[in-house]
């Protein structure tokens, strides 16, 4: 009889009891190769459930092998860092191969489910607690595998596990499009700024018609102080510019009527600082130290209203000409005058930029004031949409930490004892987002962006096409590819037609079918501008505008040929089969429903080997 831990009960398990297996790879470092498999760390952790695998080192297949003899990371799995971020975690939603480092144990759960609530449970507050308490102090502080083992995880019923999942993975999943969405906007405002303040591109109704002339000529350096952090506070007469808020916390223009600025104590004398030396509207600060090669990052002040002084480490800089407001922070902090301090940065742990250096620099600008006003207009307003965004995220993060402390504790319960759903509490039901953003909505919305970017009246839309297309895309996102199966006509999803993306696609309207003796057509709905508006907001028209880019002019069959290759493509790596047309066709062969393919005149080897070519481009460094 083994017996029950003492802290163990009918709700909390060990996760050991939890899970199939915990563990980490043998404990000695690979060479790097230049061409490998991925060896990933913490610092290859990014933002959410990400990881960059493309920039982690690079180990070869025999160091593969002999390290993941004992365990390796695959899909479904939980990565758990043991060392460095502790308690850092990331679900394995890939099945490229990869290893993980023995910095980070590698949990395997029962089944993939059960493997996303242990994802988000990991990083409860729960958890948490155990974490503080578990980690062993030393030169590097970290939590053992057996202490792991031993944290206590809240296990509901089935049924609630489920719910748990699909409503944290709901708000994951606007999450995510949200994040991505303020990455291009931020990408279209760098675009934007290497084109209008270069002069590569002009604004309608402008001509170019630019100046020219030194830093030196254009400002006055004033004086600075050199104040510590321990003489500021949050309240006070005098605000002060410190150059760390420059370089981690404020953007290129310092709104002062909108941000917190400190203030300097009471009992810091500035009896030495004439009225000159207070920052004016339009100033801009300079921050000559950093830790890399930010330095000379800089604000232009606005709406200074106040008295601020500019501080440590900082340069006070004064136009000699008018510019017009906002156009020297944007300029003085785009890459095309910041790639000209480069060389004049030196230091080695701490870099630095000299007034001597900066005054030789080069500033051209729009001779007309309107022409400059314009400009800083359209990045302010870029600005302004970024950080609405921005502030959109931080409250839907906000939320997810609320649903994740109510529902994977007990405190809010989806499904009764006997298994039948509970009506959702009304903070569950407002802090749920958007009930219907799941993987099924997702595919609502975008059938009904390959509808219409693909849809003609001179070639038909059919059924086929459209299930081809979204497997592609899911695989160029790197998404499940578990619903599409080995049909006739496959790979082909059932749950995609019959109660999936299609149906719910129809009943908003989005997509119209029609039926007739050739088949199922698919047509635009009269709803469908409201799909397309979601496709917006979650960031995903570029996924669309990739389809159009890369199979506008495809066929049917070469479409079924491509995916049919690239499914055979994934069976492969799993099983760490070599990738051949011999090997693709023993595959296809294998499959009662895939056979009959290789009696297609366009499945020939010739086809076959261009389309896992094709692949291979499509999917660089990505699972098959």
């Amino acid at each position: 009889m083994v017996n029950q831990h003492p802290f163990e009960n009918s709700h909390y398990k060990l996760l050991r009891n939890v899970v199939n297996q915990i563990g980490d790879i043998d404990h000695w470092m690979p060479e790097s190769v230049s061409i490998g498999i991925p060896y990933i760390m913490t610092g290859d952790f990014d933002s959410t459930n990400s990881i960059k695998y493309d920039t982690a080192k690079k180990i070869s297949n025999d160091d593969y092998i002999k390290l993941s003899k004992r365990i390796k990371p695959e899909y479904g799995d939980i990565i758990f860092a043991r060392y460095a971020s502790v308690g850092a975690v990331r679900f394995i939603d890939t099945i490229r191969p990869f290893l993980v480092s023995y910095s980070c144990a590698i949990i395997k759960p029962y089944n993939s489910v059960m493997g996303k609530y242990l994802y988000y449970y990991l990083q409860s507050a729960e958890i948490q607690k155990q974490i503080e308490i578990a980690i062993n102090a030393g030169t590097q502080k970290n939590v053992g595998l057996n202490s792991l083992s031993n944290f206590l995880i809240y296990v509901p019923d089935e049924d609630s596990i489920d719910k748990i999942v699909e409503i944290l993975s709901d708000t994951d999943c606007l999450i995510s499009s949200l994040q991505k969405l303020i990455e291009k906007k931020k990408a279209i405002k760098q675009g934007a700024m290497q084109e209008l303040l270069t002069s590569k591109k002009c604004l309608p109704g402008f001509s170019v018609e630019w100046s020219q002339a030194s830093f030196g000529d254009l400002f006055d350096f004033l004086p600075t102080n050199a104040f510590t952090r321990d003489q500021m506070t949050d309240t006070g007469t005098i605000q002060n510019v410190h150059y760390g808020d420059i370089l981690t916390k404020y953007g290129a223009c310092l709104d002062m009527a909108k941000t917190d600025v400190p203030y300097l104590l009471e009992s810091v004398s500035v009896r030495k600082y004439s009225e000159s030396s207070y920052v004016r509207e339009g100033d801009v600060i300079i921050a000559d130290t950093a830790e890399d090669s930010t330095a000379g990052k800089c604000a232009e002040l606005v709406n200074v209203h106040g008295k601020v002084l500019s501080g440590q480490h900082t340069m006070l800089c004064r136009p000699k000409v008018t510019f017009a407001p906002k156009f020297l922070g944007y300029y003085m902090n785009a890459e095309c005058f910041h790639n000209q301090m480069l060389p004049f940065i030196t230091g080695i742990k701490v870099s630095s930029i000299s007034k001597a250096n900066i005054s030789t620099l080069v500033l051209k600008y729009p001779t007309l004031v309107e022409e400059q006003q314009a400009i800083a207009q359209v990045f302010s307003d870029m600005d302004d949409e970024i950080a609405q965004l921005e502030k959109k995220l931080a409250k839907y993060q906000q939320i997810k930490q609320g649903m994740m402390q109510e529902l994977l504790t007990g405190r809010i319960r989806l499904v009764d004892a006997d298994g039948k759903e509970q009506p959702k509490p009304q903070a569950v039901q407002e802090k749920q987002l958007q009930t219907s953003h799941n993987q099924y909505f997702d595919d609502a919305v975008m059938i009904a962006g390959i509808v219409n970017a693909f849809y003609s009246e001179k070639y038909p839309l059919g059924r086929k096409k459209v299930q081809k297309l979204l497997y592609l895309v899911r695989r160029k996102e790197q998404a499940d590819i578990s619903a599409f199966h080995k049909k006739a006509a496959g790979p082909y999803a059932d749950e995609v037609r019959y109660k999936g993306g299609e149906p719910i696609a129809q009943k908003n309207k989005y997509i119209q079918v029609k039926r007739s003796e050739k088949g199922s057509r698919f047509e635009k709905g009269v709803q469908m501008q409201q799909a397309m508006a979601y496709l917006q907001e979650w960031g995903k028209q570029a996924d669309i505008d990739w389809l159009v880019s890369q199979f506008q002019y495809t066929s049917v069959n070469e479409l079924e040929l491509l995916a049919t290759v690239d499914m055979a493509i994934c069976d492969l790596w799993r099983e760490g089969k070599e990738i051949s047309v011999a090997s693709i066709k023993d595959l296809i062969r294998s499959n009662k429903e895939w056979r009959d393919k290789l009696k297609k005149a366009y499945f020939k080897d010739a086809d076959i080997q261009r389309a896992i070519k094709h692949c291979q481009e499509l999917f660089p460094d990505k699972e098959g």
